[in-house]
């Protein structure tokens, strides 16, 4: 089954949506695989191309091509199972290929193996920008929705003074305690959807650097 994105839920059903918050953990793990990943395809192609003049080199470049490859596969059934929300084909970690030298000739010369870096490259700064736009969001939301049921129980969700230069928030706090439930009722879900955006950017992402050659 191809990599695909599945089709967008309304604007509160999003809420009830598993694959909505299947979604938002990806992205925050994104972070944490950028790293990995970006980690690991700096420090290989950094040893590969050091030990270029050396006999150890051959096979520690070949290592490090079959890891990455390892690594694609990984993120792609990651990707799937979080945020296309079904099982997928996914490219065999080594090319095919008569005899062990056939088959490291075949895994150098294969597209997908340098896209692969590309991609590992590209996921540490998206995971990062992912991270922070989410957990950001996502704050901001459940604070704003928490300050009515604050103020219905009398534990401070009170305004006083002046607020962020608005003076009349103090004048009418029913209303500004009304506005910040609206709004997070607004960003909640708003944070869902973008959230279910950006993974179908990644996938969109993934299939062009992970999947086709």
């Amino acid at each position: 089954m191809p990599l695909s994105a599945p089709s967008h839920p309304g604007f509160f059903e999003v809420l009830a949506t598993r694959r909505a918050y299947t979604t938002v953990l990806y992205l925050l793990l994104s972070m944490v695989m950028g790293i990995l990943t970006f980690t690991y395809a700096v420090t290989g192609l950094s040893l590969s191309l050091g030990l270029a003049i050396l006999i150890i080199g051959l096979p520690v470049a070949v290592a490090f091509l079959a890891g990455a490859r390892l690594l694609s596969v990984a993120e792609l059934r990651l990707l799937g199972a979080l945020v296309a929300g079904e099982g997928m084909e996914v490219p065999a970690v080594l090319p095919a290929g008569e005899g062990w030298w056939e088959r490291v000739k075949a895994l150098v010369g294969d597209a997908r193996t340098w896209t692969s870096l590309v991609y590992f490259l590209l996921l540490l700064p998206l995971g990062i920008t992912y991270f922070t736009l989410l957990v950001t969001l996502l704050t901001t939301g459940v604070a704003l929705l928490a300050v009515p049921a604050l103020r219905l129980l009398h534990l401070g969700a009170s305004f006083t003074g002046d607020v962020a230069g608005v003076a009349w928030i103090s004048a009418h706090p029913g209303l500004a305690v009304t506005l910040c439930g609206l709004a997070g009722l607004a960003l909640l879900p708003l944070t869902f959807h973008l959230a279910l955006l950006l993974g179908r950017f990644q996938i969109w992402l993934a299939r062009h650097l992970l999947v086709r050659t």
